[in-house]
């Protein structure tokens, strides 16, 4: 065993006693067994890549670890990255874990002096990606919001969008997501992921619409069939123009607005 696997062998000994186990699995790689469980079970297969780390006992030399793929293949099993927003969740836990990923395998970066605790997060950071299949429909839903504020604000800057417009002034229970500017007269833009949303952007057109407020009405629907019967009629009636879902509005949102310039000036 050389020095740098010996120093390694010893503080993860010393921490996990007689639970732990080190396997030199091809030359330079070595298999950690410790006492980190999936759901199932099966034991969380870790490696240190120790092939460009020198066999010296320096605390600030960088050292790898690695999964080799193993925890992206254990998801599709019954869970595939084949979605926007789930590739999207995926990618916001590689960046919020500082992981790195590369043909599926998934790397953290440490210094030997921080070994341990970087062992720790690296497990941790796995077992977020491993229950991907379980995150619930609001995580999801969370992604909406923020696509669409991206989308506005980068793709359709030209057209000066303001968020959250209290158009009436003493009314701040009427709040618009986004306003933006097109055709001379403000267009109010909803982001609706549900019912209860669907429901407030219904009222609120009402509301400026009794107001006499030049105005036209957009809607952002994050999936306009789920809502229920009455509520899409409602909101139907009370808008403008309804975009039935996040996909739709970046296609055809620009092509609308245009067109909105254009009539202004016709």
């Amino acid at each position: 065993m050389t020095k740098i696997t010996s120093q390694i062998y010893e503080l993860l000994s010393g921490q996990f006693q007689n639970r732990f186990k080190m396997r030199e699995v091809r030359p330079g790689i070595f298999q950690l067994y410790l006492p980190f469980y999936h759901e199932d079970g099966d034991m969380v297969e870790m490696y240190l890549d120790l092939r460009n780390t020198p066999d010296a006992a320096n605390p600030a030399e960088e050292i790898r670890i690695s999964d080799f793929g193993m925890t992206i293949m254990r998801l599709s099993y019954n869970y595939e990255l084949d979605t926007p927003n789930k590739e999207l969740i995926f990618s916001r836990i590689l960046a919020e874990n500082k992981l790195s990923e590369q043909d599926g395998n998934l790397c953290y970066v440490t210094r030997i002096d921080s070994l341990l605790p970087a062992i720790f997060h690296f497990s941790q950071a796995l077992a977020k990606i491993s229950s991907m299949r379980q995150f619930k429909r609001e995580m999801i839903e969370s992604l909406f919001f923020e696509q669409l504020d991206t989308f506005i604000m980068n793709e359709l800057s030209a057209f000066k969008p303001q968020k959250n417009i209290t158009p009436i002034p003493d009314r701040h229970d009427l709040e618009v997501d986004y306003q933006l500017n097109a055709n001379g007269h403000p267009i109010y833009l909803f982001a609706v992921k549900d019912a209860n949303k669907a429901r407030l952007a219904t009222i609120s057109c009402l509301e400026f619409v009794l107001k006499k407020l030049p105005f036209k009405s957009y809607i952002v629907h994050h999936d306009f069939e789920q809502l229920p019967k009455k509520d899409r009629t409602r909101i139907m009636s009370a808008s403008d123009k309804q975009f039935p879902n996040l996909a739709d509005f970046t296609e055809n949102a620009r092509l609308f607005l245009e067109r909105e310039s254009t009539l202004s000036h016709s």
